[in-house]
């Protein structure tokens, strides 16, 4: 959906379910609007796709059969840490949702999903990142060997805070949601990252 430049790198999302016919339903209506789609029916085959390939959101059920979404997403974090990450669930409970949010989930949405609304949450996410395609991408890359992990790792927590800044016009409050971080480490990484408060 990008379009100048080179060949355009797909937007790819992983779907990660154990019913099977919600996981097909779910691919192609995705697939139809253009998304480069990978499926997954248990969290041990979506590790493996995040092992061989670059996947831009996951979407997975809280409740697996060989482990739960979250004990998932603390290994995928593990591998990705600013992979954002959607749950859903038929039957979550409250300390589920606080866990997902703790993990920084970037949605929870309740089954049955409706798609359109699966949809929207991932053109968000996409927007967001065709937003800050144009900016510097080396220090985001995971195959970029030649800056240190910590120096990527820092380079893209400046990348995320500067783009909520901009996203939000400044209001901290909505960054502070978007970010899902409190106040105070919102401003203890400004200050260790160089990051004005302009606006």
């Amino acid at each position: 959906m990008s379009g100048d430049g080179a060949a355009a790198v797909p937007f790819v999302v992983m779907l990660i379910d154990d019913d099977l016919d919600v996981l097909a339903a779910n691919a192609r209506f995705l697939r139809v609007h253009g998304l480069e789609v990978l499926v997954a029916d248990r969290t041990a085959t979506g590790l493996d796709h995040l092992g061989a390939r670059h996947v831009d959101v996951v979407i997975t059920d809280l409740r697996m059969p060989d482990q739960d979404g979250l004990a998932f997403a603390r290994q995928a974090r593990e591998r990705q840490p600013f992979l954002p990450i959607i749950f859903f669930s038929g039957y979550a409970r409250v300390p589920d949702v606080v866990e997902a949010m703790r993990l920084g989930a970037a949605d929870f949405l309740e089954k049955p999903v409706d798609p359109a609304t699966l949809l929207e949450r991932v053109v968000s996410l996409q927007t967001l990142s065709d937003a800050t395609a144009n900016r510097p991408r080396a220090a985001f890359d995971p195959h970029e060997r030649d800056l240190p992990f910590r120096a990527r790792v820092l380079a893209y927590e400046r990348h995320l805070i500067e783009t909520s800044l901009a996203q939000h016009e400044g209001r901290i409050a909505e960054v502070l949601q978007a970010l899902r971080i409190n106040r105070r480490t919102l401003n203890e990484k400004m200050q260790r990252l160089g990051i004005a408060r302009d606006g």
